[in-house]
């Protein structure tokens, strides 16, 4: 009996491997589009339904740890369900979330509709890095890599441009509408491109206590660290949480080292080279998310700017990435990855630092430059990073080693937007404090505002640039590994 794979190659020729990535691209690039879109409107959200900035954090929370627990049901998805059906049940769940978004009545049904939203995203995101690397020959994958690379940090360039232009213009609300078109679009191409389950044999079971304690060990991690934003580490509302989550962690970790079905194969992280690219991957993330968080909230607060400014600050970096990672991408192929990826995380280092020097006096291109400099950064650091992690496992465990990737990526991120949302909150009461006992009042000025406020981003920017250098260093064993081995340790 012939494949569905094979009537889809007799049918449209090889040309058909660039439909099916380009189907699951268009469903990422909605996923993220609206994952980013919101930061803008943020402010406008904490209005309507009388919350504070730690509350609204959740929007943005709530969206990444959905993200970062489902990307480990990817693999199984993948393996026993195939492609098509994976892709199908993503953007399913994403298009529930928009649809429940733009009509939610509550502030709790809205971060319901994130955490839909966020489901999906965290099965695409694997999936389609995995395709990449099934469907494509090696010396094609850093091409397809790079496109998808762009996609990945084009959406939070261009998402925040085109939420501040809806909520400006229109309402708040139509921000989950803008991803709806995409996703209907996205869902046609993989209904006819996407390849079926190749797999032979019975399908497996879902491992679901495993799934169960990561999902535990996520959300209190999640909500122990945003706790701390405003009571003691050894309060009942953050100590607790934090020690479930390491609980809940430490039983997944065992349970799936002996697991007949593991949600995540562990022993890929006895390969130190995939384990460095991990590594390197979620402070990436950190890096980023934390930087697409600030620059809005930094733009809107000390910059005193609209909602469309912040979002414009955000969009030359976006057009540089779209021009740098295919390029890169195409040079993955034709030289040493981790020379790039090395190039990438000194450039992103120096662009954080630089920025860390912005004020309320700074003008929108001396912000916007730093962005763009930290943007062709990591044009050059994801796709040599996703290319050098995925070559170094056998074809076999690409599917769970794009979700381990994903998965630690998307786990570094939440916790960076996190840390920052702390970070920003314990700065801000620190100068404002000193400001009222300088002053001696209970009250501050609307100009010592803006200079707490900006010196609070300041300290944000720099920590967040030293955290980042920590890359350096599995860069660099990356770099000698490859100097002796002339390419992945396997």
């Amino acid at each position: 009996m012939i494949s569905r794979n094979q009537l889809l190659e007799e049918k449209y020729g090889a040309k058909f491997k660039w439909f099916a990535v380009l189907a699951v691209i268009i469903g990422l690039m909605a996923s993220i589009l609206s994952s980013t879109m919101i930061n803008v409107a943020l402010t406008n959200i904490m209005a309507e339904y009388r919350i504070t900035q730690a509350s609204a954090q959740w929007m943005s929370t709530g969206f990444l740890s959905a993200t970062t627990i489902c990307m480990l049901s990817t693999a199984w998805l993948l393996k026993n369900y195939g492609a098509r059906a994976a892709f199908m049940l993503a953007t399913a769940l994403f298009f529930s979330g928009c649809m429940l978004g733009q009509f939610a009545p509550n502030f709790n049904l809205l971060i319901f509709s994130r955490l839909l939203q966020g489901a999906g995203a965290g099965i695409l995101q694997p999936l389609s890095m995995a395709l990449v690397f099934l469907l494509f020959p090696a010396n094609r994958r850093g091409t397809a890599i790079g496109i998808f690379s762009m996609v990945v940090v084009l959406g939070p360039a261009v998402g925040p441009t085109i939420g501040g232009v809806i909520t400006d213009s229109l309402d708040w609300h139509y921000t989950f509408t803008a991803g709806l078109p995409l996703t209907i679009f996205a869902g046609i191409l993989g209904w006819i491109f996407l390849p079926d389950r190749t797999e032979i044999g019975a399908r497996s079971r879902f491992n679901f206590i495993s799934f169960g304690f990561v999902s535990v060990a996520v959300s209190c991690f999640l909500i122990g660290l945003s706790n701390s934003q405003f009571y003691d580490i050894g309060d009942t509302l953050v100590a607790p949480f934090l020690a479930i989550s390491l609980i809940a962690l430490t039983i997944f970790i065992l349970r799936d080292a002996r697991s007949q079905a593991p949600l995540l194969r562990l022993q890929m992280f006895r390969n130190l080279y995939f384990t460095s690219t991990v590594l390197i991957g979620a402070i990436t993330s950190a890096g980023m998310f934390s930087s697409i968080y600030m620059v809005p909230l930094f733009a809107r607060t000390v910059l005193n700017a609209s909602a469309t400014d912040a979002g414009l600050m955000l969009l030359p970096g976006g057009l540089a990435l779209a021009a740098v990672s295919p390029l890169v991408g195409r040079m993955v192929d034709r030289m040493p990855p981790h020379r790039l990826l090395f190039t990438g995380i000194v450039l992103f280092f120096i662009s954080s630092i630089g920025i860390s020097f912005s004020d309320q006096f700074s003008g929108f291109w001396l912000v916007a430059g730093w962005i763009i400099l930290s943007r062709t950064a990591l044009g050059f650091i994801l796709p040599s990073n996703s290319t050098l992690s995925l070559s170094s496992m056998p074809p076999e465990h690409v599917p769970q080693a794009s979700g381990a990737l994903n998965f630690c990526r998307m786990l570094g991120g939440t916790a960076g937007v996190n840390v920052i949302a702390v970070l920003i909150t314990a700065r801000s009461n620190h100068y404002e404090t000193d400001l009222m006992e300088i002053g001696a009042a209970d009250v501050i000025t609307y100009d010592e505002y803006l200079t707490a406020t900006s010196s609070t981003f300041q300290d944000c920017f720099l920590i967040a640039g030293i955290f980042f250098a920590l890359a350096l260093i599995p860069a660099c064993y990356i770099s000698w590994q490859s100097s002796i081995k002339k390419g992945p340790v396997q």
